[in-house]
């Protein structure tokens, strides 16, 4: 880890209660609690991330049901809630980790967001439980994917706890969830397990999705993204890798394993 992001973890410990309006970011404008989004620019932002944003607000999500699948925080929460407005739009957001899970309460309740929904519940292939692994400075980037949690069970403090697991179609069923026209999708390897537990709701409902790719490392990457745009082409998806804006087949699919796909 480098000198910027050890510091930034720190100063996120300091300031974990923190209470202020975001000054940049997805939520700018907004109250929340905890990051280091007070400060006008400490650590710089990637152009991935920039794009990520940009590409996002250009979304027209009025009045629209979001689903917000790996929430962290709630930033994109809080984001998608402003962007569907409170009057017909609604935010599903699904987070099993429970430390990020209050985070995100506590933040859509300073904004009095009535329109939210958060979920304490992490999504995939089938209904059960599993071993989810999280740094304890950084909950953001916990993960059930073997490979990562290995990874992140090296690094000092990390923590392992059990997690309740459904797949997206019985979560709508029971919960009797409006269905979405659009889903982030951030799981951190678990991109292929949560869209094969959708399969109704993609078949039904076709919502746009908005995914990142993760994995372990770069043949991770590769294998996870060539099963995720192979399932969106059985489902007649239309694929497009939102840092180039190229068209994604199974052909190039490897091209895209950095990164944002937006399908549609």
């Amino acid at each position: 880890m480098d000198i910027k992001k050890i510091v930034a973890v720190n100063l996120n410990r300091v300031f974990k209660n923190h209470v202020y309006v975001s000054n940049h970011g997805p939520a700018k404008g907004l109250k929340r609690k905890g990051g280091l989004s007070f400060l006008p620019a400490f650590v710089p932002r990637s152009t991935e991330m920039a794009r990520e944003e940009a590409f996002l607000e250009r979304l027209n999500l009025t009045g629209q049901t979001v689903y917000d699948i790996g929430g962290d925080q709630g930033i994109y929460t809080l984001f998608f809630a402003r962007k569907v407005g409170a009057q017909s739009g609604r935010v599903i957001t699904f987070e099993p980790n429970p430390v990020s899970y209050e985070q995100i309460l506590a933040n859509v309740k300073l904004n009095n967001f009535q329109h939210v929904d958060v979920r304490n519940v992490g999504l995939g292939e089938r209904k059960g439980k599993l071993t989810f692994v999280f740094p304890g400075s950084d909950p953001g980037r916990g993960t059930a994917d073997e490979k990562i949690k290995a990874q992140i069970l090296q690094e000092k403090g990390a923590r392992a706890i059990e997690v309740d697991i459904n797949t997206l179609d019985d979560e709508i069923v029971e919960a009797k969830l409006p269905p979405p026209a659009f889903a982030k999708i951030d799981v951190e390897g678990l991109e292929i397990s949560v869209l094969r537990g959708m399969k109704k709701t993609l078949l039904e409902h076709r919502p746009q999705l908005f995914i990142e790719i993760h994995g372990a490392d770069v043949e991770s990457k590769t294998h996870n993204i060539k099963q995720v745009v192979s399932c969106l082409l059985d489902h007649h998806y239309n694929i497009q890798h939102v840092e180039t804006g190229a068209r994604i087949t199974n052909d190039n699919a490897p091209d895209a394993k950095e990164g944002h796909l937006y399908c549609t």
